[in-house]
């Protein structure tokens, strides 16, 4: 495995593999201009436009509009992406808000599949390479994350940057290039422009750099060598540490006003942030989000990767960590070693930190979305040694097509989720039917416009003569900025009907049990995939007024074990 890692590549050799990988991400850029409008708006977004607005009046106002310095929780934040989102909707114009940020999130997220691509390329060749890019594309809770997620997707793009930069680093040392170490430096602080734990790129730097200066000394037996390559690794750490802090402050108007002290500030608050606190589906009980064990984080990697990817990660790390232990302290292995034992780390440190932290947890694996491109790296890594290895062309051929057809078969459950990817979930567990009632699915209210949608065409088909003349009222667990997007202005929300509030029908998804209101109402609508419903749409215009309202609906749930539903004031406090 290690012979294979950093190797030298022919400008002959790679023509073929490079330009299939372009063709593919243009074929992908084509497809998020095509399909980015069919995203809904989560929970997170409003929040996130809003704060990128306060940092650029943060600017504009010459720095006397302190909005952004107070907004929410997001302060704690950097917010370089939010910061971007608001220049490029300012650019999309007259394009509204929502689909503008959506655009913007596909093109970060084909930003990503490039910086992938690039990685397991500087990992093992050009093929590989390709072979990452595709796995990654065809993923399907990346590819439903890049569109509405303001915050985990763009991180984890920043992140695949910062490991690419740090591989041709390790390659070049002891004395990498200008212009990789700025580079590096730029991607490190991107990351920590929109979270705070892009830190743990600068423990990976340090980490490698002061194996790599340890080996050179063994090796060399030379106190003047060991002293000449500790100089050398400070200066690098030092300087890339330097440019990466100055990106991120530019996103993060908090931090600037004490950029030496507030950022570890905000990594202790965040390390135990505790604002949600929910109880969750996990298994077959129903638990709080702050109160859950170590195995959370791997039901939910094992169950929404990819089954190519779940087994050849896992024959990638065994064989990787034999590897490293068996030949990794050799002078002509030290290299590649390192950027094997990188690409480890950025997998498994995170959600094991995490997990010893007790940091509480939900939403899958949202959070942790970024060690999903080192995941398809090490696998595709992994995919292509072992295929290479087989000593027959036959041997080779059939395990070529296997893989293909693997990933024939992943593309085809990603255009049958479409525009929900987020809610896959694979064989292991039987699919989306099988996860639902078991685990999250659509924790970010994606299916609500769907549901909307279908609302109003059943209106159509069934009581056309008055549909254009009359006036809607819904209810359920909904973002009012994403309903309005989504439908037409004769649906509005039961809080604004004139005198008594109630509802002619309810909308409702699988968090916080929305979908089991109203349990004797008609069911007209459900928004289903794989064979999961994920959201019901109920008429709830035969019952009585009385049981047409939140307070009805709250009456007739078997609440002992239910969670209390979250409300719009709760959403903005907790976020």
């Amino acid at each position: 495995m290690l012979s294979r890692l950093l190797p030298s590549t022919s400008a002959s050799s790679a023509r073929v593999y490079d330009r299939v990988a372009w063709a593919w991400l243009a074929a992908a850029l084509v497809t998020v201009l095509c399909t980015f409008r069919q995203y809904g708006v989560t929970w997170d977004e409003a929040w996130h436009l809003a704060y990128g607005s306060r940092i650029s009046q943060w600017y504009g106002s010459g720095f006397t509009d302190t909005g952004a310095l107070t907004y929410r929780i997001n302060y704690l934040y950097g917010g370089g992406y939010d910061l971007l989102g608001a220049i490029f909707r300012g650019i999309a114009r007259p394009m509204e808000g929502f689909p503008a940020i959506h655009l913007l999130g596909g093109l970060v997220g084909v930003l990503g599949l490039v910086g992938t691509w690039k990685l397991g390329r500087a990992l093992a060749g050009p093929r590989v390479g390709l072979l990452a890019l595709v796995m990654l594309t065809l993923h399907p809770v990346w590819w439903g994350h890049m569109f509405n997620n303001p915050k985990d997707s763009p991180f984890a793009v920043a992140y695949a940057w910062s490991l690419y930069y740090m591989v041709v680093a390790i390659g070049e040392l002891p004395r990498p290039s200008r212009g990789t170490l700025v580079k590096l430096a730029v991607a490190i602080g991107l990351a920590l422009s929109v979270r705070i734990a892009g830190l743990i790129l600068l423990c990976f730097l340090a980490l490698v750099l002061g194996l790599f200066v340890a080996h050179a000394g063994w090796v060399r037996r030379s106190w003047a060598a060991l002293a000449a390559h500790v100089r050398r690794a400070l200066v690098i750490g030092t300087s890339v540490t330097a440019g990466a802090w100055a990106v991120m402050l530019i996103g993060w108007p908090w931090a600037q006003l004490d950029p030496l002290t507030r950022p570890f500030i905000a990594l202790r608050r965040m390390s135990s942030f505790d604002a949600h606190q929910r109880k969750m589906p996990f298994g077959d009980a129903y638990v709080w989000n702050y109160d859950i064990g170590w195995e959370y984080l791997p039901h939910y990697f094992g169950f929404q990767t990819p089954e190519l990817v779940l087994v050849m990660l896992t024959i990638g790390t065994l064989c990787g960590v034999a590897a490293l232990l068996r030949r990794g302290g050799r002078p002509e292995h030290v290299r590649p070693a390192l950027a094997l034992l990188l690409l480890g780390m950025a997998i498994f440190v995170p959600p094991i930190y995490a997990v010893y932290k007790g940091s509480p947890l939900y939403d899958g694996y949202r959070h942790f979305l970024f060690v999903v491109p080192p995941m398809v790296a090490l696998a595709a890594v992994t995919t292509e040694a072992l295929i290479v290895r087989l000593r027959r062309r036959w041997a080779r051929t059939a395990a070529w097509a296997l893989t293909g057809a693997l990933l024939v078969d992943l593309l085809v459950q990603s255009v049958r989720l479409h525009p929900h990817q987020v809610v896959y979930f694979n064989r292991l567990i039987g699919g989306v039917a099988g996860a639902i009632g078991h685990y999250d699915t659509d924790y970010y209210g994606n299916t609500n416009p769907e549901a909307m949608l279908g609302l109003q065409r059943w209106l159509w088909d069934n009581e056309r003569a008055t549909y254009l003349d009359s006036v809607y009222y819904f209810t359920g667990c909904l973002s009012g900025k994403a309903m309005h997007l989504h439908v037409p202005g004769n649906f509005r929300s039961f809080k604004t009907r004139p005198g008594e509030q109630y509802s002619d029908f309810s909308v409702g998804y699988l968090r916080d049990h929305c979908d089991t209101r109203f349990p004797d109402a008609p069911q007209i609508f459900a928004v289903e995939r794989d064979g999961g419903v994920l959201n019901v749409v109920k008429d709830l215009r035969g019952r009585p007024v009385s049981h047409r309202t939140e307070k009805g609906a709250r009456r007739r749930l078997p609440a002992p074990k239910a969670t209390p539903t979250v409300s719009e004031k709760d959403q903005e406090v907790s976020g």
